[in-house]
């Protein structure tokens, strides 16, 4: 309506007094001031809403979660390999650090000082998808205000258009053997981005889930919970876990590329990725990537994907300001 009004008045705009006129140069003052406003706003919105998270609560009873993971389920899961895509648009390129301030949260060490932490905040990840399929990904118990948020990728938590469930985490899973238990999620999140992505497009493939106590209490308490960072520079080590399934791996003990090779930047899908040498297959999934800052560990990114443009290495979408968006709605979830 304000455009069908602006066209009339130019057209008079000689045939108006210098009252009118003042007047007239006023009213486009306050127009373009709205334009200016709005044209913000709208900037604004688009830039943020990148970082919007979508979450999914969970509508079944934790215990009939839990009770759908015999030992037989358990085995016969299959792992995610068919989700780690090629992504044939991979290109070498820095990444700007400066486009977001760097931070970064200390870990919380578990009660009964478990001497394997940090490793004693990294599982595997149970999951039936939307064809009814027993599938497992890996993934990181991680410091937070609710104590209950396991960080993972967001293809293990929602993929061709459809949340997973049956989703639990089984910290320090080894042989059939959970220590501690599992954890059911009741919650579960991923960037919105991520929902709408194209194909192949993996450089936000983050997600979170949030699980229940169990009988153990809450997850952090128990096993600890992860130090994180983002917005942190890629050429420097990183050490990364997992439980691969597929190859020469069967995902029944956890494995690791832990040599500390830095990190190589990479354009993808509009967004940054980071990979490193490591040989980890379907499964692994989710699992983490840590580095170190003055000693302590924190998780800097997760298994993600392979490219036949590097063979033999492992990437991951870079850590930035959605990741830290999607863990903050997480830990308040």
């Amino acid at each position: 309506m304000k455009e069908r009004g602006v066209m009339p008045r130019q057209q008079r705009l000689i045939q108006l007094p210098l009252v009118g006129r003042i007047l007239l140069y006023s009213l486009a003052g306050v127009y373009l001031v709205y334009l200016v406003g709005l044209g913000n706003f709208l900037y604004t919105w688009v830039s943020t809403r990148s970082e919007t998270v979508i979450d999914h609560p969970v509508d079944t009873n934790p215990g009939v979660i839990i009770s759908h993971w015999t030992a037989a389920n358990m085995l016969n899961a299959t792992d995610a390999d068919q989700q780690i895509g090629n992504a044939p648009d991979l290109t070498q390129g820095s990444i700007d650090t400066s486009a977001g301030k760097a931070a970064q949260q200390q870990g919380q060490p578990p009660s009964n000082g478990n001497p394997a932490y940090p490793l004693s905040t990294v599982g595997k990840i149970f999951l039936t998808n939307a064809s009814g399929q027993d599938m497992v990904c890996s993934g990181t118990a991680v410091a937070s205000l609710n104590h209950n948020v396991v960080d993972t990728a967001g293809h293990c938590l929602y993929w061709n258009s459809n949340w997973v469930h049956n989703l639990i985490f089984c910290p320090l899973y080894d042989k059939g053997n959970t220590p501690y238990d599992c954890w059911a999620a009741r919650d579960l999140e991923v960037p919105s981005d991520w929902i709408g992505a194209r194909p192949n497009d993996l450089h936000h493939d983050f997600g979170m889930a949030i699980v229940s106590p169990n009988s153990q209490g809450d997850l952090t308490d128990v096993v600890g919970g992860a130090g994180w960072a983002y917005n942190y520079p890629v050429n420097q080590p990183f050490y990364a876990y997992g439980y691969p399934a597929a190859g020469r791996f069967d995902g029944q003990t956890r494995q690791s590329c832990d040599k500390g090779s830095s990190g190589k930047s990479w354009q993808h899908g509009g967004g940054s990725v980071v990979s490193i040498p490591c040989d980890m297959t379907g499964g692994s999934s989710g699992g983490p990537w840590f580095i170190k800052i003055s000693g302590n560990w924190y998780l800097n990114g997760h298994n993600d994907f392979t490219s036949i443009i590097q063979p033999g290495h492992m990437f991951s979408p870079y850590y930035d300001d959605t990741w830290y968006a999607l863990y903050d709605k997480a830990q308040h979830t």
